[in-house]
């Protein structure tokens, strides 16, 4: 089940939504916890105890760890962290690990591919940020099982993410009353992100699925369909974590904002504090810093950066282009560091936006193809050698909603600028979005009964 389905907004969240409304305000975490670990075993119950297991398991190697001493949580911290890694390294990297073995000659026959549960990667990184903090002394152990499970398992988060941090909820878990002004600010993210996911998103995808598939692509063919997925990927998980946050207000948790205009950056390093908040946060918190940060001299802080972004890279999937795209980034935010070192200037906000949102933009064209043919095809394509006009084949993609998908996607980027120069047009927009938020969801509703439910792109991760 996703978000944008009839299955999900006229049936799953109306009945959750009296079910939690109806119950007593101390039982409404074990409402929140059992409609989500129902939401999870409508797409594989046969995959529910695993995310019941890991939770369980981070539940009670938390109680372990605060029981020790400081100087003796090591041992504890490790098995606890050792559990969750360890199912994801299974379940995600196995079949690329026998893939790439079978690859180089190893006698491995009649392998049979794992499948990839939904959400694990999110759940994992939940359950050892929770792990360390308490390690750390950062939050207390939870006491309550049904508390913890609940953080690990709401619905809203639990299969796409943000990746929600325990000290983040920890209060409202324990204690939360209605909010009326708090719930409909809730439905009205929801409302918009659900707009931005079925119209723009989903409208661009068949564009971006069209240019990608062609066999010969031409340079603007590849241009135009990196263009497409660059904002059919914001919007569709922009859109998503949107969802997510405003399910999160409808009962009473507020999860952090997970994307803040990251297409108007003017720098690398500005871009990774704008997009995918919550998983960048993480990495710096429990990988980077960890390792070493910016401590130890301009060599380790570059070792650092790398080790940090290939890892972060690996974590978006189970192929080498993953790896590969996360050492791209890594090398330019490496190469900021290195010209902030040498004290070389600035280059001015336009120059360094173009050249921001050109490094981001190819560094997509990696990450959508997933293989080094579809990625070699489209490479290829983008150097001229079979044209630079589009081709008569992808032009038949383009129909006029499509086109005009992708200008308002364009437009939708730098509307945010906007309210940046002029307090009254911030107001203005503020105002527009709250109007629009029922009619776009509406009309959102109705072009979903023509199509297809297009599942969210970070499902996969």
């Amino acid at each position: 089940m996703v978000f944008a389905s009839d299955s999900f907004i006229f049936l799953f969240l109306p009945v959750f939504l009296v079910a939690y409304g109806l119950t007593p305000a101390r039982w409404r975490n074990l409402t929140l916890l059992g409609f989500s670990w129902l939401f999870y075993a409508w797409w594989r119950v046969d995959f529910l105890p695993l995310i019941v297991g890991i939770a369980l398991w981070s539940w009670v190697t938390g109680l372990w760890i605060a029981r020790r001493a400081e100087h003796e949580r090591g041992w504890p911290l490790f098995v606890a962290i050792a559990g969750p890694l360890a199912a994801l390294i299974w379940f995600k990297y196995a079949n690329l690990f026998a893939g790439t073995a079978i690859a180089l000659g190893a006698p491995l026959t009649g392998w049979q591919a794992i499948v990839l549960p939904i959400g694990l990667s999110f759940f994992v990184f939940g359950a050892i940020s929770y792990s360390v903090d308490v390690y750390r002394g950062t939050v207390p152990a939870e006491t309550s099982f049904i508390n913890y499970a609940t953080y690990q398992s709401m619905f809203g988060h639990l299969v796409a993410g943000p990746v929600v941090r325990y000290q983040w909820v920890a209060d409202r878990l324990h204690a939360r009353a209605f909010d009326r002004a708090e719930f409909a600010i809730g439905v009205e993210r929801f409302m918009l992100g659900f707009a931005q996911k079925v119209l723009l998103a989903d409208t661009l995808a068949p564009m971006v699925d069209a240019g990608y598939a062609l066999a010969h692509p031409t340079a603007a063919d590849v241009a135009l369909a990196v263009l497409g997925y660059t904002l059919q990927l914001y919007f569709d998980f922009a859109g998503y974590s949107s969802m997510a946050i405003g399910l999160g207000l409808m009962v009473g948790l507020k999860f952090h904002e997970n994307f803040d205009n990251p297409y108007l950056s003017v720098t690398l390093a500005e871009f990774w504090r704008r997009w995918h908040i919550s998983l960048s946060t993480w990495l710096r918190d429990y990988l980077y810093i960890p390792l070493g940060g910016n401590r130890g001299g301009l060599w380790r802080l570059c070792v650092n950066l790398m080790i940090t972004m290939g890892l972060g890279g690996l974590w978006h999937g189970a192929s080498w282009t993953f790896l590969v795209w996360g050492l791209w980034h890594g090398l330019g935010l490496m190469a900021l560091r290195l010209a902030s070192a040498a004290g070389l200037p600035k280059a001015p906000a336009v120059i360094g936006h173009v050249t921001t949102l050109a490094f981001v933009m190819f560094g997509w064209l990696l990450f959508r193809a997933q293989t080094w043919d579809e990625f070699s095809v489209a490479l290829n394509g983008l150097t001229g050698a079979n044209g630079m006009a589009p081709s008569q084949e992808f032009l038949a993609t383009l129909h006029p909603t499509i086109i005009a998908t992708l200008l308002l996607g364009i437009v939708m980027v730098y509307v945010p600028l906007i309210g940046r120069f002029s307090e009254p047009a911030a107001r203005f927009g503020a105002a527009v979005r709250l109007w629009s938020a029922l009619p776009l969801w509406l009309l959102a509703v109705w072009v979903l009964q023509g199509r297809i439910v297009v599942p969210f792109l970070y499902f996969q991760f």
